[in-house]
């Protein structure tokens, strides 16, 4: 169901796309930095800042889930320490004698 609903996004974010692209093929020209300058149709200068924009947060994102990651994996093995803490103790006979 997730993978259907996935699929159905991505085509009509796509439809959208290209219909966008369809009825907006004039040229804009972009000057940057360092005589940079770049002559292109507004859905491609489009594109390329949202694979920019996307690439970015990725990247600053990455730091956080490596992090989150390792901390999962460290309490992970606490967890499984514990339980064979509980494990070894409840092997331990007890006596009634004392």
């Amino acid at each position: 169901m997730k993978r259907i609903f996935y699929l159905l996004l991505f085509l009509v974010v796509l439809v959208l796309g290209i219909s966008f692209a369809a009825k907006n093929p004039q040229l804009v020209e972009v000057n940057y930095y360092l005589d940079f300058h770049w002559t292109g149709p507004l859905s491609m200068l489009l594109l390329i800042a949202l694979a920019v924009g996307s690439l970015l947060g990725v990247l600053f994102t990455l730091g956080w889930v490596l992090r989150v990651k390792r901390q999962a994996s460290k309490t992970r093995r606490e967890i499984q320490k514990m339980e064979q803490e509980v494990a070894n103790l409840r092997a331990i006979p007890i006596r009634d004698d004392v």
